[in-house]
């Protein structure tokens, strides 16, 4: 598999986990918080080793649930943006987290 395959399951995990908090009820998605928190952390980090302009300090911003969608969709982008910038990023984390996430959503 091409590494552009590999950023386009990324792209599309990140979007049918967008998807989904967007549009389940607020407490539904206030049960998830944690979850979703924990793969926000994973692509802050893997981020963090693809682009020296996040900073050491970077900390994920205390949000309500509906917020989620908008976290992980800004996250997400930010990640492929690093990612399609540097050659051979490590994919497999970030996928794993988000579909981690999506089949822990409620």
């Amino acid at each position: 598999m091409s590494a552009d395959s590999h950023l386009d399951d990324v792209e599309r995990e990140v979007q049918r986990v967008v998807d989904r908090l967007n549009s389940m009820p607020l407490a539904r998605a206030s049960a998830a918080t944690s979850d979703v928190y924990a793969a926000a952390g994973v692509l802050l980090e893997q981020t963090r080793h693809l682009d020296p302009e996040v900073p050491k300090g970077a900390r994920l911003p205390e949000l309500g649930p509906q917020g989620l969608g908008a976290m992980i969709a800004v996250l997400g982008q930010d990640w492929l943006d690093a990612a399609r910038a540097s050659s051979g990023p490590d994919v497999d984390p970030v996928l794993d987290a988000l579909v981690t996430l999506r089949r822990a959503l409620p």
